[in-house]
């Protein structure tokens, strides 16, 4: 695995402190509300995901365009914004956000990983396609009590991951030349979702925050302070329905170039890193809650790995 990183370990870790005390605070915000404290019960992510699809028709600028998706988890609502489009004749981004983000506001405080990455790029000739993920469409905490039921959780990521396929897949029957995929946390998750259970019609995946074992934020991370007891108490349960290691590994295409934070006490580089043996894996020296605003950082690692830069 080659990995192109910083070495030099600050003598107190601002990154590891933000990410502790932001875990602990959203422990104690969302005290009634636990991850996965209503239900345990879903279908595995490796049933859900190959067998959740939906449609994606129009491409019309600035326009929120609504789908549902059917599967295994049920049916759920999704959308995508086409933020800019200069036709079927040149290469498209589709950017998939993080886990309770805001990604229909696009405010100055608002938090949307998309809009500060991308919303002032007017340099290159690519189309740039924002996903929405179901209930992303209000509050935090709406969106924290509805991943009280682990189902949610799963039809979720198959959802998004199917809207994915869509996109790509119509893009690319139009005649696009290229389709690249980047994403952050939620959206990383999405990405190698794609790629271990479907792995075509997107040239190349650039996951920031993200690896194969979903079950180690909610069981192992500091993030558990925000998971129910009983969720805690079947982490092997939790590993069983979420994690695609082995999937995603015996994709041995060279299109995936990843991103992680060293200091993230969410989505630990040491447990996500495994899976990415044999790609250049970039780390930079944030925490999760740091890197989320390196918005530079995650722009310059999508363009230099779609080779823009």
């Amino acid at each position: 695995m080659k990995v192109y990183e910083k070495r030099r370990e600050p003598k107190l870790n601002p990154h590891d402190l933000i990410d502790r005390l932001g875990a602990t605070l959203g422990g104690i915000v969302y005290r009634k509300d636990r991850l996965f404290g209503k239900s345990l019960e879903s279908p595995p992510l490796r049933e859900a995901v190959p067998e959740t699809h939906t449609r994606a028709a129009a491409f019309d600028t600035g326009v929120w365009q609504q789908v549902t998706a059917k599967g295994p988890a049920g049916s759920l609502d999704a959308a995508y914004l086409v933020y800019r489009w200069q036709g079927f004749n040149v290469p498209s981004l589709l950017y998939i956000h993080g886990s309770g983000e805001q990604p229909h506001k696009f405010s100055r405080f608002s938090d949307n990983s998309f809009q500060k990455i991308f919303a002032r790029d007017d340099k290159h000739e690519m189309n740039l396609i924002l996903l929405m993920a179901p209930f992303h469409e209000g509050s935090q905490g709406e969106y924290i009590k509805k991943l009280g039921y682990l189902n949610n959780y799963v039809g979720m990521l198959a959802t998004t991951t199917a809207l994915l396929d869509a996109l790509a897949n119509r893009l690319q029957k139009e005649g696009c030349p290229a389709v690249y995929a980047a994403g952050f946390s939620l959206g990383g998750w999405v990405l190698n979702l794609h790629r271990a259970f479907y792995g075509t019609g997107i040239n190349l995946y650039v996951p920031m925050c993200a690896g194969t074992k979903p079950s180690a934020v909610f069981v192992s991370s500091h993030y558990r302070k925000l998971t129910a007891a009983k969720a805690l108490q079947h982490s092997e349960l939790l590993e069983e329905l979420l994690d695609f290691h082995k999937e995603f590994s015996a994709n041995k295409t060279k299109d995936c170039y990843p991103l992680l934070f060293r200091y993230d006490r969410l989505i630990e580089l040491k447990t996500q890193a495994q899976a990415y043996e044999g790609m250049e894996l970039k780390i930079i020296d944030k925490g999760h809650f740091t890197g989320q605003q390196a918005a530079g950082a995650m722009r310059e690692h999508i363009l230099r790995s779609i080779c823009l830069l």
